[in-house]
């Protein structure tokens, strides 16, 4: 009877957390027409990840400003040679020259920017139409509405002759510099500083500007001969693009445009993860973010894969967890004891360490055996920590949960930071039995002010991680319990035993020296 309401009782649970869940819009692509002050048109595009500004003027693409900046990171415009207002969407220029300028000595190319369309799959397509030196060039964008910073881009050549010398479709103009962002090429997979000769045995995969937070990054969809492009200007700057063979015909090139933030995962979808070298912890941090997405597919909701994911790792950590606790109750039972033999041989501290070892040889006590299950637990914990927040775009791109509308972004009420905190204060709680000493005062107290203060500096993180917390919390606190039950019942059912004695993990009795420590 008790399992049936108990089974009624978490059912009911599960509907009322499903029923909370947030509807949060799908992710869609919008955009604005308008006309800059020397009359070109242009097209204004938000995504749920950046904005963007297309313009005739060039047929360029302006700006690429990275509007959703996750914890620890900044809004930034990645097109050299604009300034953007993050509140506003206001662009200043302060160069001339911008990505996908189509360039050839002595022609202009004058581009009309058609009516945008929009796809079943809410993808937008933005195409210019332009003219120059006997040509006809078009080029089309194409940006999803739940692409991770990338966008495709087709430009298609039409000539009634094979001209000489290639156009230079530009990606940047920037100023060479030792710090800062750097000029990357990709061949065969591999990142190199400086551009290769052209070779049929060597595969040119893009060129790029990174640093450590950003990528700007153009690669040619497929295996192409296509080559790059670098030259100085007379302002000391640098050009750097693709060129593009113009043959009698019409041509046709598609290329992958990344630019976003420096994340191995969201690089990947973009075929230029060789770009982000990965260390060991790095490589963990994909593994857990893959098995989260998965989770993400089989639920529908980041809120249910955290929940799924938390309840795993518990179980999986459950045994070192056990192991840790018992080991701290270990020690603490003997610690009468080691007091007795410290007070005992307070001036021979020779006698006094041998005597300690003794015990600790006839309990089968290791004194470290508490803090190694945790140390164990702790880059597990941290590599957690850290593949939450870079998976930080696909949890934003994915529905609400509860009351959170998004769970890369901080709890809007604070509730789950709050309920945390009295958790970890329940579990410091539980804790002192096994963690009592003599200490008075304040220090007696410190143990409940860490989760105040770790409340206090994090209040703004994001509310999946505070999610995972508080459930990592609640499993410990739960696990907790059991272990001190475990313990309690093991010990009423022992016999009485003269002296100290000691309750073992596996419920047997071992008798205290008591020769030793009187």
């Amino acid at each position: 009877m008790g399992k049936r309401y108990a089974l009624t009782g978490l059912f009911s649970i599960i509907l009322l957390l499903t029923s909370l869940c947030v509807g949060a819009a799908e992710p869609s692509v919008t955009f604005v027409r308008q006309v800059d002050p020397a009359g070109f048109d242009e097209l204004m595009v938000t995504t749920p990840l950046g904005n963007y500004l297309f313009s005739e003027d060039g047929g360029t693409l302006k700006s690429a400003l990275l509007t959703f900046a996750p914890y620890g990171s900044t809004v930034s415009e990645l097109v050299i040679g604009t300034r953007s207002d993050d509140d506003t969407f206001v662009r200043t220029y302060y160069g001339t020259e911008f990505a996908f300028d189509l360039q050839y000595e002595g022609i202009v190319f004058d581009y009309a920017l058609a009516e945008p369309v929009t796809t079943d799959t809410g993808a937008l397509i933005i195409e210019m139409r332009g003219e120059g030196g006997g040509i006809t060039i078009v080029k089309r964008f194409t940006i999803e509405p739940d692409a991770l910073y990338t966008m495709i881009a087709e430009v298609e050549i039409t000539s009634s002759e094979a001209w000489t010398d290639p156009l230079h479709l530009l990606l940047s103009n920037y100023t060479p510099q030792e710090k800062g962002k750097q000029l990357t090429y990709l061949y065969d997979g591999e990142p190199e500083p400086a551009p290769f000769e052209s070779s049929p045995l060597v595969l040119f995969q893009g060129l790029g500007l990174m640093d450590d937070e950003t990528v700007f990054f153009l690669k040619p969809d497929g295996a192409t001969s296509l080559v790059p492009f670098a030259e100085l200007s007379g302002a000391g700057t640098r050009r750097v693009g693709i060129s593009l063979p113009v043959s009698s015909g019409s041509s046709s090139y598609r290329f992958v445009l990344y630019g976003g933030r420096r994340r191995y995962i969201s690089m990947e979808a973009a075929g230029i993860e060789a770009l982000d070298e990965t260390g060991i912890f790095a490589r963990l941090m994909v593994y857990v973010i893959r098995f989260l997405n998965w989770l993400y597919r089989y639920t529908g909701n980041y809120g249910w894969a955290i929940i799924l994911f938390t309840i795993l790792m518990r179980i999986l950590l459950f045994p070192l967890m056990r192991k840790q606790y018992h080991s701290m109750a270990r020690i603490q039972q003997i610690q009468p004891r080691l007091k007795r033999i410290q007070a005992k041989y307070k001036d021979n501290k020779e006698e006094m360490q041998k005597q300690t070892l003794e015990i600790y040889r006839k309990e089968k006590v290791n004194p470290m055996s508490g803090c190694f299950p945790m140390l164990v637990q702790l880059p597990i914990i941290i590599v957690i920590w850290r593949a939450l927040l870079y998976a930080s775009e696909q949890i934003h791109l994915s529905p609400g949960f509860l009351w959170v509308s998004d769970l890369s972004l901080h709890d809007p009420y604070f509730i789950l930071v709050v309920l945390t905190t009295l958790i970890m204060l329940v579990q410091q709680y539980f804790m002192a039995p096994m963690t009592a000493t003599d200490a008075s005062g304040p220090q007696k107290y410190m143990g409940y002010f860490f989760p105040i203060l770790m409340a206090f500096l994090l209040w703004k993180f994001p509310a999946g991680l505070w999610l995972y917390y508080l459930l990592t919390t609640a499993a410990q606190v739960a696990q907790q319990a059991f272990v001190n039950w475990e313990m309690a019942r093991i010990k009423a059912n022992q016999p009485a035993v003269a002296g100290d004695d000691f309750i073992d993990v596996d419920g047997s009795t071992t008798e205290s020296d008591n020769g030793d420590a009187a």
